[in-house]
């Protein structure tokens, strides 16, 4: 029986999807934010650009006003456009911009009256890139790292309603098959930390978490060696 709900955005793969079916197999009914649709009806699944805020707009107002009740909000979706500056598309930008960070503003903004009301837990996921930049990670180590304040800010306007929010920092997640698997984070072990966490203790809100792959790719160099490459 599924007395408890989650809306999550990004579940039609990887670690979205991970999240999405054990929450699912932990009683959760599933609601769908996705653009492209898995089509498998215990996700729940509503169309929606996160590109387009009038588009997220629209489906939240429907959510408040038929009352729906979001024990749990998790906002994953996010795209990953790596390109050199010099390189990189304006569409590109502009996407990023618009799915990794604009749109988790209007989600929050837009759903919390749904929040005050059902006491949501809310997760947003971040990403180690938004304090580990690299060449190429323009667009994603900025959205990223712009998420952290956002989501400060957020905490410290939303908690006196007992809405408890948490930002997940996770290092590499093995969500896409881009090799080394073995030694990347599972999304099933992202779901369990994250349902332990929204089922901890009212008393407690834990603010960021970073998560990091417990056998990370070793570099060839070590020490000081790495001063060169910073």
């Amino acid at each position: 029986m599924h007395n408890k709900t989650l809306l999550i955005t990004g579940s039609n793969r990887g670690t979205g999807y991970g999240i999405a079916e054990y929450f699912y197999n932990k009683g959760y009914t599933i609601i769908s934010l996705n653009r492209t649709l898995k089509k498998e009806a215990w996700l729940g699944e509503i169309e929606c650009d996160l590109r387009y805020p009038d588009r997220i707009i629209d489906i939240c107002e429907v959510l408040v006003e038929n009352d729906v009740s979001i024990d749990v909000c998790i906002l994953n979706a996010a795209i990953r456009k790596l390109s050199f500056m010099e390189e990189m598309a304006y569409e590109d930008w502009r996407d990023s911009v618009a799915i990794n960070y604009t749109a988790v503003f209007y989600l929050l903004k837009s759903l919390l009256p749904i929040f005050k009301v059902s006491k949501t837990y809310v997760t947003v996921m971040g990403s180690h890139a938004a304090s580990h930049y690299f060449e190429g990670g323009m667009a994603y180590c900025s959205t990223k790292a712009a998420l952290k304040a956002m989501v400060e800010v957020f905490i410290q306007e939303t908690r006196t309603y007992d809405i408890r929010t948490t930002l997940i920092n996770a290092g590499a997640i093995n969500n896409r098959p881009k090799g080394n698997a073995d030694k990347k984070i599972q999304p099933e072990s992202i779901a369990q930390c994250i349902y332990s966490i929204v089922n901890s203790n009212a008393d407690m809100l834990l603010g960021e978490l970073e998560i990091r792959p417990s056998q990370p790719l070793q570099s060839k160099d070590m020490g000081i060696m790495k001063l060169q490459y910073v």
